[in-house]
């Protein structure tokens, strides 16, 4: 008998460590105030979706979107050029 993890797609498994690996490069290059407040949803090509869970930090990100891009270029997990970011219900 096959695992449940056979039938899922390598994109996803790829995708979901991508994740995995931006979150942890994230908590090390971000202000620690921001780190608890946020989290990864997806990447998609070279943009990275974040969802805030206040509003105020999703606020604070968007005015300061440009100082957290750059602090991404660094990273060599993936080119990221945009960040969006969404409030959580």
């Amino acid at each position: 008998m096959k695992k449940i993890s056979s039938f899922i797609p390598v994109h996803v498994i790829n995708k979901t460590e991508l994740i995995k690996e931006l979150s942890c490069y994230i908590s090390r290059v971000f202000p620690s105030d921001i780190i608890d407040m946020i989290e990864i949803i997806t990447v998609k090509e070279h943009v990275l979706l974040i969802s805030c869970k206040n509003s105020s930090i999703a606020t604070k990100m968007r005015f300061e979107k440009q100082v957290y891009i750059d602090a991404l270029q660094g990273n060599n997990i993936h080119e990221i050029r945009d960040i969006k970011i969404n409030l959580s219900d």
